[in-house]
């Protein structure tokens, strides 16, 4: 299994021997199968001194994979690389001290766009089998809107994993793994009363793979998803699949990347709202006619004198979840934190950027019924002006 590295979290490789005044590293990133590394896939080549007589040097590798990372919502998204390094040690001569041995070829790295929070310490996850088989937090429910996929985020290298549907309108829903989150279904796909087995070919492209759920109106409130691996280190996972039914309003999913890497959404229930600010740029207009029959100078009423140029608008939206369970407080705080994020009304998939700076989180001790309103700008100008 790999190490992984999640970019938007240091990552730091200590290099040390008794004979050590530098080290150099050449870092290998690429995408593909781990056996596909050639020449070319040398991004980066890096060296460093000791620190006094420590006799070790550090390199801090997220922020370079990171370069190479590409987390978008379309099919040139790249999520995932295969990260290596060869290091070469010096001796205060410019001998070479070492090649190879400790960290020559650091095992096989798989670089994921997640992060840690500072309660999770140095290098988050790197340790084997601490990225969760699902990929996401609170995998004890799903709140969805009937009729749209269901899509929850599974590791693949955490060996073989089936997923069983619980449901008696089994033979009325498709289901299947995909590669890409925003697949949709074809004749392929497989009935609910199969099991989906996921496994993992060694691509990056399906080291995260999306299990998605269609026909949903069909669900049934309380059905649930069982999710197994054949490795004991991965326990099993039950999802229950919660049906909100909104006869007012337009649920609207948001989309982010989590804390893990992995594409994830959230539905918000209730009310939503649009507004629209406008910029521009003014110029005092020069109307006088001189060259009118009548011979003498006029203007216009009909003509500005105060002229708008470069005019154009940004909008905002403010969205309304409806009621959740407090375990939700998590993947609110990861979508808040999302670099990219995405709101889907049904038709469309339109890039958003956070507005709200703050939020309070909610308890249910204290609240009673917890939902949560979040302001979004949306990431581009109203009049399409991209040259």
């Amino acid at each position: 299994m790999s190490t992984v590295i999640n970019t938007r979290s240091p990552f730091y490789k200590k290099i040390s021997n008794a004979s050590l005044s530098y080290a150099k590293l050449e870092l290998y990133v690429w995408t593909g199968v781990y056996a596909d590394r050639v020449a070319a896939s040398k991004k980066y080549t890096l060296t460093k001194e000791e620190l006094g007589t420590n006799n070790y040097v550090t390199f801090e590798l997220s922020e370079l994979i990171r370069d190479y990372m590409i987390t978008e919502y379309n099919d040139y998204a790249t999520d995932t690389l295969w990260v290596n390094a060869d290091i070469t040690i010096y001796d205060s001569a410019g001998a070479i001290v070492q090649v190879g041995g400790q960290d020559t070829t650091i095992y096989p790295f798989l670089a994921i766009d997640g992060y840690g929070y500072f309660e999770d310490g140095i290098n988050p996850r790197s340790v084997e089998y601490s990225t969760p088989m699902v990929m996401q937090d609170n995998n004890t429910d799903i709140y969805y809107y009937g009729g749209y996929d269901i899509k929850i985020p599974i590791y693949a290298e955490a060996a073989t994993v089936t997923a069983t549907l619980t449901s008696t309108a089994g033979a009325n829903i498709f289901w299947e793994n995909a590669d890409e989150f925003w697949d949709t279904y074809d004749v392929t796909w497989g009935s609910g009363q199969t099991p989906v087995v996921i496994t993992d070919n060694g691509n990056t492209n399906q080291k995260i793979q999306y299990l998605i759920i269609t026909d949903t109106e069909s669900l049934n409130d309380g059905d649930y998803v069982t999710i197994s691996s054949t490795n004991a280190s991965y326990p099993d996972v039950i999802i229950k699949l919660n049906k909100v039914c909104e006869p007012k309003f337009t649920p609207l999913s948001a989309i982010f990347y989590n804390k893990y890497g992995a594409l994830q959404n959230l539905w918000f229930f209730k009310k939503s709202m649009t507004n629209i600010s406008i910029s521009s740029s003014k110029f005092k207009n020069n109307i006088i006619d001189f060259d009118n029959s009548g011979g003498s100078p006029s203007y216009s009423l009909s003509k500005h004198q105060e002229k708008i140029f470069m005019a154009n608008g940004k909008e905002s939206i403010t969205m309304n979840t409806g009621f959740y369970d407090e375990s939700f407080n998590e993947v609110i705080r990861q979508m808040l934190l999302s670099e990219q994020v995405w709101v889907y009304d049904g038709t469309n998939t339109l890039p958003i950027n956070l507005k709200s700076n703050t939020l309070l989180f909610k308890k249910g001790v204290n609240d009673k019924l917890i939902s949560y309103t979040v302001s979004f700008d949306y990431a581009y100008d109203k009049i399409n002006n991209i040259q």
